[in-house]
């Protein structure tokens, strides 16, 4: 989706995957929910959870917070393909994550891939945008008006 006028991208400096044990106050019930947090270039951050725990294993591999492990994702499996970590590198420009479904809560991201004067527009499920981004060390961007609102909601 291109971005209009007056709506704004702001960029992200760094990406963090991890598990966050919650608990529930009421009933003492306790959870782990998968977290991708983006901290971004104006000092905020921009939160997204229920991450698939592959992608998760996948971004700490990448930034060298664990070694590869013995059974491996497909996700982890295609940072090892030196094809696909060089098709990755020559043709992603960047992503955007660009749309939240108001009734599902739901993000969407743009992966804009660049070749031969050719421009292709992928919409996909953030986390795998954010991931494939980080494997081709290519800029990732959150519309400014989805940081507002999610800043204003109630950190689950």
């Amino acid at each position: 989706m291109p971005v209009l006028p007056g709506e704004g991208l702001v960029k992200v400096i760094d990406v963090d995957a991890y598990i966050r044990r919650m608990s529930d106050p009421r009933t003492g019930y306790t959870f782990d929910i998968t977290v991708m947090e983006l901290k971004l270039e104006n000092g905020g951050k921009f939160t997204m959870s229920n991450i698939p725990i592959e992608i998760v294993e996948a971004v700490n591999v990448i930034k060298n917070n664990i070694g590869i492990p013995r059974r491996q994702s497909l996700f982890v499996f295609l940072m090892n393909s030196e094809y696909f970590r060089e098709a990755a590198i020559n043709a992603v420009k960047e992503v955007i994550i660009d749309e939240m479904d108001s009734r599902t809560g739901l993000y969407t991201a743009t992966l804009v891939l660049e070749e031969d004067g050719f421009t292709l527009r992928l919409k996909m499920i953030p986390s795998h945008a954010v991931y494939i981004a980080l494997l081709a060390n290519k800029p990732i961007y959150v519309l400014e008006k989805l940081v507002v609102e999610g800043a204003s909601e109630e950190e689950f």
